[in-house]
């Protein structure tokens, strides 16, 4: 007599067919998450990116930065309205970052690419699930060889010594089919994170144009080159008190330029 879970175990794989019939479902839902993935995050991803990529683009064919500051309380709406989650976020730091210069546009003290993180949401998604497909196939089979020796010992038990050699053979037939489940396991992996790279690859692209328009908009003005220029100001402030000179007649410092 079994315990509960071993008799259900028994129950579910004394079915020839049953782990091959597992094994089409865990293929089956390898092909769904690419499907069902490529449906709700990449395919939106993609289209937010290259929306934003487009509004940057009309830019083109004028001084870009000067149409950008003059247009950027409508665009900060469009940019950051509606927006992949990541690239939201990444929007909003970017923006923080802005400061207007002296004449009349903005400068940023970081790249675009540093204060986006990068949107690989769908392809880290199938990653993971490309991970829990091989566990499920080992799952499945294991449960498929203890039901096979389970089977095996109780027609050991029946037949006696005579029926050993049978019982054994039916083990090995058995537990052969099986592994169908964790070979299924692993193919499903391997096509999902052909896919996830693939998507990666696509996302970075897109990412790549999108950062390179956005930082042809602005001036890029890093901590370490205004505090130089403030510096060379102060020199000639000194310079220029050293000769005797009035300190209007000194350049003042530059505005982020």
């Amino acid at each position: 007599m079994h315990d509960p879970v071993t008799s259900f175990v028994v129950s579910v794989f004394s079915a020839p067919s049953a782990a091959l019939i597992m094994a089409g479902a865990i293929l089956a839902l390898a092909i769904g998450l690419i499907f069902q993935s490529g449906h709700f995050e990449f395919a939106p991803l993609k289209e937010d990116l290259r929306r934003r990529a487009d509004l940057l683009s009309e830019l083109r064919g004028q001084d870009q930065q000067k149409a950008f500051a003059e247009a950027f309380a409508t665009l900060d709406k469009r940019l950051g309205g509606a927006a992949y989650p990541t690239l939201e976020l990444g929007w909003a730091a970017y923006r923080g970052q802005l400061a207007e210069t002296g004449d009349g546009r903005l400068a940023s003290s970081i790249h675009a690419v540093d204060a986006f993180e990068h949107a690989d949401g769908p392809a880290r998604t199938l990653e993971w699930w490309a991970n829990l497909l091989v566990a499920i196939g080992l799952v499945i089979t294991f449960m498929g060889i203890v039901a096979a020796l389970t089977e095996a010992v109780d027609a050991m038990q029946r037949q006696g010594g005579a029926g050993m050699q049978t019982a054994l053979m039916g083990l090995l037939a058995v537990a052969a089919t099986k592994f169908w489940t964790s070979i299924a396991g692993v193919l499903g992996s391997i096509v999902l994170r052909l896919v996830a790279r693939r998507r990666r690859q696509a996302i970075e692209a897109l990412e790549a144009h999108f950062f390179a328009l956005l930082d042809g908009c602005v001036r890029f003005a890093p901590p370490e080159k205004v505090m130089l220029e403030q510096l060379a100001v102060l020199s000639r402030i000194e310079a220029a008190l050293g000769a005797g000179a009035h300190p209007r007649q000194v350049p003042a410092a530059p505005s982020l330029a």
